[in-house]
């Protein structure tokens, strides 16, 4: 059910041209820590695709691995993956420069060999967007997310990233 209302979101997003405004997609790359303090940072990689509306709101769709993570005690690896929908408050500074804040909801996988749970629940981020040309924008973000369910604890998404309008 969570996967057709994504896709249908998703669907609207790309398809709305009666509406005034612009689509995007875009890449990311950054670093994972999950607040458990025998799990190690691990490098994390996302897509998303979203749809501003105006300058100031949009909706976003993503997909963000959160990459495999070292843990101190084992060398069974932690791997994850989130898939997210949010809206979009943005804040233009000037015409290249503007801050942006992300509310929305997510659900996210974690697995190490032979446990795998899965979490939905609210998710947040903030971040600065640069505009370089009139189709490409260079993001700096920061993604909140909860992971796990037998013990439920918040993973910090560091990312760089860049979008390209569409």
């Amino acid at each position: 059910m969570k996967k057709i209302a994504i896709a249908a979101v998703l669907s609207a997003l790309i398809a709305s041209p009666a509406i005034a405004g612009d689509g995007y997609l875009g890449v990311n790359v950054g670093q994972n820590k999950i607040d458990v303090s025998t799990v190690k940072e691990s490098t994390a990689f996302g897509i998303l695709g979203g749809y501003a509306y105006n300058e100031n709101i949009a909706a976003e769709v993503a997909y963000t691995d959160l990459g495999s993570a070292e843990r101190n005690f084992s060398t069974a690896k932690l791997t994850g993956n989130v898939i997210s929908i949010a809206a979009v408050g943005s804040l233009p500074l000037n015409n290249d420069f503007s801050l942006f804040a992300k509310l929305g909801y997510a659900q996210s996988k974690i697995e190490v060999p032979g446990i795998s749970e899965t979490k939905s629940d609210l998710t947040y981020g903030i971040g600065a967007q640069y505009s370089a040309t009139k189709t490409i924008g260079i993001r700096l973000g920061y993604d909140s997310f909860k992971v796990g369910t037998t013990s439920t604890k918040d993973s910090a998404l560091i990312t760089i990233g860049a979008i390209f309008k569409l």
